[in-house]
């Protein structure tokens, strides 16, 4: 696994190492110690999918938002 910092990452970059950090952590081998600093990355990496997924989803709800006004200022304009 990379220890690429994590708000430098995409989604999908993010994504993929979560799921890697998820195996490893179910591996029977691995230390306390070791599970523990897993389990840390697991988190950061999950904080940064979730804030790339909300971000997205807010950035689709303006561009939304903005084809409805788009959209109602082109049936007015019709009704004339």
């Amino acid at each position: 696994m990379e220890n690429k910092k994590v708000e430098e990452m995409s989604f999908e970059e993010s994504y993929n190492e979560l799921e890697e950090t998820l195996n490893a952590m179910e591996k029977t081998d691995v230390t306390l110690e070791e599970s523990i600093k897993l389990f840390k990355r697991g988190v950061e990496l999950y904080k940064r999918c979730k804030f790339l997924i909300d971000s997205a989803s807010l950035s689709v709800k303006e561009v939304l938002g903005n084809l409805e006004k788009e959209m109602e200022i082109g049936e007015d304009d019709m009704g004339r």
